[in-house]
This record gives C-alpha cells, structure tokens and sequence, in this order.
C-alpha cells in the first residue's frame, strides 16, 4: 500500500476510534453512569441548555430495544477492526477491505442524516455529542473516499482464498463486537437498577434496635459514627506537645476522608444529627396520599416536578420500597413545578410544561387516580408537554379523558395547585425533590431507609428486615 493511501487508513482508524469513544460516552450517560452525566453536562451542556439530556430520553433513543448509541458504538467499533484487518492484511486487500468500510460508512452517513431529522424535526432538540459522531464518520468516508478505485477489482480480491479468509475474519469480528457491546449494555442496565435500588440507602444498623428505649439506640448510632472522624477543639487535659497532638488529629482526619466507609458514615451520622434537631413543620396531609396508608407509622412527604430526572429516579426507587416497608409508610406527592408560569417566586422556567402537568395530578387526585396519573407520567419522555398530552397521559392512565380537559382549567384546580406551591416556598423549598419524613425535612436521600427505620422503630415497628 502506497504511504498516502496508508495514511488515509490510518486516519480513518482514528477518527472511527473518535467516534467509538463518544458513542461509548453517550451510552454511558444513557445509563446514567454519574461520570458520564458530568462529563456529557460539561461538553454538551445541561438538559436545559442543550439537547443532550432530551435526546437521551426521548423515545427515539433506543431502537429494536437497544440505545442508538450501543448501535453506534459497536458500529464504530467494527469498522475501526475492518481497517485495522486493511493495515495488518495482505496489500493486495488493503484497499477491497478499505472499500467495504466505506461502504458502510455511507451507509452510515444516511442513516444519520435520517437520526438529525428525528432531532430536528421530532424531538426538536439537538444532541451535539451525537452529531459530533455523524461528523467523525463523514470525515472518515473521506478519509477513504479514494478507496472506490479498488471497485473495479475487489471481487477478485474477495475470490481468492485470502480474500475470502480476510472477509470471514471481518465478520466474525464484527459479530463478536456486537456481542461485546451489547452484552456490555445488559450490564448497565443491571448496574442502573442497583443504583436505583441503593438510592435511598440502607436500614439502621443493628445497634439502632438492641437497646430498649427509643432515643438509645440513635445516640449510640451517632456516637459511633461521629468518633470516626471526631476533631476536639481543644487537647486534653495533660497534652504537652501541641504540634504533635494536633498532627496526630491531622493523620486521624486524613485516614478517614481516604476511607470511604468512614467517610460515608460521617456524612450520614451528621444528615441524622441535622435530621433529629430539625424543626417539626406544618404540612397539610388531607391530600396527595400516593401510596401507603394515611395511619401508617411514617409520613414522607415528596415536594416534586415531573419533568425532575432525580424525581424520576425517586419516584421509581419508592415504587421499589414501598411494598418492601410493611405498611410502615403513607407518601404524600406535592406538587413543586420549577416553571414560574404558575410559580412565580422562580427567576425562570427550568422546566417549561412542568404546571400543566402538575394541574394534571390535581385533577387525578380528583379522580382519586393520583398514582395512576404519578406512575405514568414519569415513564414518558416529554419535553415542553401541553394540556393535549396531559389528557392523553391520563387516558392512557385510566382516568376520564373529558373530566381532564374540563379540570385543567378549573379555577378550583388552580388554586389547589396554588396552595401546594405556596406551601413549598413557605417551607424553603428551591429544588426538587425535596423530601419531608414525619414533617422534618430530611438531608441527604440516602439515609431515607435508616431515618424511615428509626421512626417506625420509635413508635414499636420491628426493624427492617426483620
């Protein structure tokens, strides 16, 4: 092969590699790997900047079951192995193996200007990450443009036993990528639904059961925990060298923060000290019972937005707990749109469409359908929704499609929804969700499990898991 010719190979490689490596990114932040989401967040922009986000949950996303981006990756991936296999192979195959390549990337080409359509034109939205791939790719067929010269001789080049050897290979690779890429996307799936799962964190521990009283065991939990990284203001009685009982104390800080284990277990020994002395607030609970019992022993009160990801993910993780709990808990959805069409305190609308859904759970409630209209709203992707989706929504839901579009409008649904928005701002509320456990608010959500554990325990549930 002519060094011209290899190099246009090899920059081809490369700019497939480029493509493989974004793709990947964008598989990852499908899956919603936190180093990912960051990552995509900084080059593209957050979901209310660009389109990143909106692509990524849009029905479009996934074809035949499978993200697009899996499809790319290993799309990517398998060409880069076709020219790789034109590097290392026979010259005589070189370029017939550069040829095939380059078929299929203008095969490619079209099948992305058809994904830029969906963009443009359906999800009305655009994933610059996603675009960057249709760009590499292009690049690359031009790379390897020159390459249809060999046209006139590649099937005798096929024909022969190398050649044949040399196709047989290539599509075995490719088959084993695809494999790979795929068997690697189950994996993700899987570690989405433990991330899921872990979400709300994990029972008290066992020492938040063992003593007979009920303010006991927390004290003991607490003590424990805040000795694993406890700095006295002052030295003890009796210490004569300062600087070495301070570098002491200095070693024992750094031990800890270097030990995730410990580390967890300060932040969550402060969450529950910040918890125990939280003020006990004025929530009304005559409406927005989701799920549970209104006498269970436990209260959690969710202030949400349905277009909220992290609600999302909330909302799933306590369809997940909820029957595992034992009756312990009554949850309450509140309504907390971030669009300042409706509540107005906020300087903007991070989520445009967000009140029209919320006056939508109004009118559910009504129904007495909360959690029906709740469950549905959150598995679809929606992007700016109007009153039309918000019927939709509910009839797909089981609710009275022509009560809904009669509701919205209510001037009594308008002000329900009034009264929850105005509940959350008196409360401080300025992000979602926000989640309150018997009217104390609560720090951090993975210590939801051991404070819901701690407060049944209180009032003589048994423990968790017990």
């Amino acid at each position: 092969m002519e060094s011209s010719a290899k190099t246009r190979v090899v920059a081809a490689l490369v700019l497939c590699a480029a493509a493989a490596a974004v793709a990947g990114l964008l598989l990852l932040q499908h899956h919603g790997e936190p180093r990912a989401v960051s990552a995509v967040s900084q080059a593209c922009g957050d979901g209310q900047t660009s389109g990143c986000d909106d692509v990524a949950r849009s029905a479009w996303s996934r074809v035949a079951g499978f993200p697009v981006a899996a499809w790319g990756l290993a799309f990517y991936l398998s060409i880069g192995l076709l020219l790789f296999l034109a590097l290392a192979g026979p010259e005589a195959l070189a370029w017939p193996l550069a040829l095939v390549a380059a078929g299929a990337l203008a095969s490619a080409l079209l099948v992305d200007l058809v994904l830029l359509a969906v963009q443009a034109f359906s999800i009305r939205a655009f994933c610059w990450l996603c675009i960057g791939t249709y760009v590499l790719g292009g690049l690359a067929l031009a790379a390897l443009w020159p390459a249809r010269r060999a046209a006139a001789g590649a099937n005798a080049s096929f024909a022969a036993p190398e050649g044949r050897l040399a196709l047989a290979g290539a599509l075995a690779g490719g088959v084993a990528v695809f494999a790979f890429v795929f068997a690697a996307n189950n994996a993700l799936v899987q570690r989405a639904a433990l991330r899921q799962a872990r979400l709300l964190g994990a029972p008290a521990g066992p020492a938040a059961a063992a003593p007979a009283t009920a303010t006991a065991p927390a004290q003991a939990a607490e003590h424990a925990h805040e000795h694993a990284i406890e700095t006295p203001a002052t030295p003890p009685p009796g210490a004569t060298d300062d600087v070495a009982y301070w570098r002491e104390q200095a070693q024992t800080l750094q031990a800890t923060i270097d030990d995730p284990a410990k580390l967890e277990a300060y932040f969550s020994a402060r969450a529950q000290k910040e918890y125990d002395s939280a003020k006990v607030e004025s929530i009304d609970l005559t409406r927005g019972l989701l799920k549970g019992s209104a006498g269970a022993q436990v209260s959690v009160v969710e202030y949400s937005d349905f277009l909220c990801p992290y609600c999302r993910q909330l909302a799933g993780a306590l369809s997940g707990f909820v029957p595992q709990a034992g009756g312990r808990l009554a949850v309450y959805f509140k309504n907390f749109p971030l669009d300042n069409s409706c509540n107005s305190k906020l300087p903007r609308a991070a989520h445009p469409g967000s009140c029209t859904l919320a006056l939508g759970a109004i009118c559910a409630q009504n129904q007495g359908k909360l959690e029906a209209y709740h469950d549905r709203v959150f598995g679809s992707e929606l992007k700016n929704p109007q009153p039309a989706d918000v019927v939709r929504i509910a009839a797909e839901a089981g609710l009275n499609a022509s009560a809904i579009e009669g509701c919205l409008d209510d001037p009594q649904t308008k002000a329900a929804l009034a009264a929850e928005i105005a509940e959350g701002n008196r409360l401080g509320i300025h992000s979602t969700p926000t989640v309150y456990i018997n009217r104390k608010k609560l720090p951090r959500l993975n210590d939801f499990v051991a404070v819901v554990d701690k407060e049944a325990q209180k009032k003589g549930a048994p423990p968790l898991g017990r």
